[in-house]
């Protein structure tokens, strides 16, 4: 779902930002302006029958007023809330800017995820304003996960002489919601590289730790250093002594091997791609074959040449976790 935004917020409190008191799970928050749709749209589209002028644009100033006077209010509500932290201003300006967002601007799920990576909201809150000629308003808010794409609106109606209260009532509703719906709105926190790396040499058994050569080849650039590097420097963390073709001493397995890269996609902003790698495992003296290994990794980052090396990488590391234990049997 697409949501109209536009760039200019109404004013934040300050302190709104991350709070030296704020506990470790407080989840990080933006908040866009909340916009005049619906009803109103249609209602600002041509003059009601009988109205004059002056009561045409005093109707429609009211209009306008309503959309950042409800984000003020709504922002400030959520800013008192202790297991939230507000973006900044300045953070979220410089997301919507290298967003290429204008007054007219849309967001989607993907382009939340980029905002989400810039300004490290988890959660993003836009919303509508419907306002009928009669003095009704509806007030629908959208809560979406930046890291999972999932989306939840609440809704409040009332009309525009309770506004305060209509609003204090909306953020209770985006708190409980963001509370219950944690889950679905924020990413399983993913294994680092680091506690993937410690988690794969604590389940090597075996004590063998023979001298290994690593040569991968890419069939447009010659030698993939980045996924040569990546596994060296396992197997060296893992105790096995790594060689190449410098050193005095010959390997006792050879681990060869090609990579090849696969279709690259561009998509607000974001780079995917993909790799696969295919390794022999051979010991050098006796020409043994102890296997043929094939990975694929996938990443998805802001630049092509990142989103390259982390597919790699993340190939390489998942590899790692197959034949080590096979070298130290």
């Amino acid at each position: 779902m697409k949501i109209k935004i536009s760039i200019v917020l109404a004013l934040l409190l300050a302190g709104v930002m991350a709070r030296a008191d704020a506990p470790q799970s407080a989840l990080s928050v933006a908040v866009y302006d909340f916009e005049a749709t619906g009803e109103t749209a249609r209602a600002l589209g041509s003059k009601p029958a009988g109205w004059n002028a002056s009561m045409w644009n005093a109707w429609r100033e009211t209009v306008h007023d309503f959309g950042p006077k409800v984000t003020a209010l709504v922002t400030a509500n959520l800013a008192a809330e202790t297991n939230l932290v507000m973006v900044e201003r300045a953070e979220l300006t410089k997301a919507l800017n290298e967003q290429a967002f204008g007054l007219s601007g849309m967001v989607s799920s993907d382009a939340a995820a980029k905002i989400g990576q810039i300004t490290g909201a988890k959660v993003l809150v836009a919303g509508q304003v419907f306002l009928t000629d009669d003095g009704h308003l509806t007030i629908v808010a959208s809560i979406i996960g930046t890291e999972t794409g999932r989306l939840f609106a609440d809704k409040v109606e009332g009309t525009t002489d309770n506004v305060s209260e209509m609003t204090s009532d909306l953020s209770r509703k985006i708190v409980q919601t963001i509370t219950a719906q944690t889950t679905n709105l924020v990413a399983v926190a993913q294994e680092s590289n680091a506690e993937h790396l410690e988690r794969i040499i604590k389940s090597i058994n075996g004590t063998n730790r023979p001298s290994v050569s690593v040569q991968i080849q890419h069939a447009k650039s010659g030698r993939d250093i980045p996924a040569e590097t990546e596994l060296e420097t396992i197997l060296l963390k893992a105790g096995f002594n790594v060689v190449d073709e410098n050193s005095e001493g010959k390997p006792d397995v050879e681990i060869t091997g090609h990579g090849v890269f696969g279709g690259e996609t561009r998509r607000s902003g974001l780079v995917s791609c993909s790799y696969d790698v295919e390794v022999k495992i051979q010991e050098r003296k006796t020409g043994r074959i102890i296997t043929f290994e094939h990975q694929e990794g996938g990443a998805i980052e802001s630049g092509a040449n990142s989103a390259r090396t982390k597919a790699e990488i993340n190939a390489v590391d998942e590899l790692s976790e197959r034949i080590m234990p096979l070298l130290a049997k």
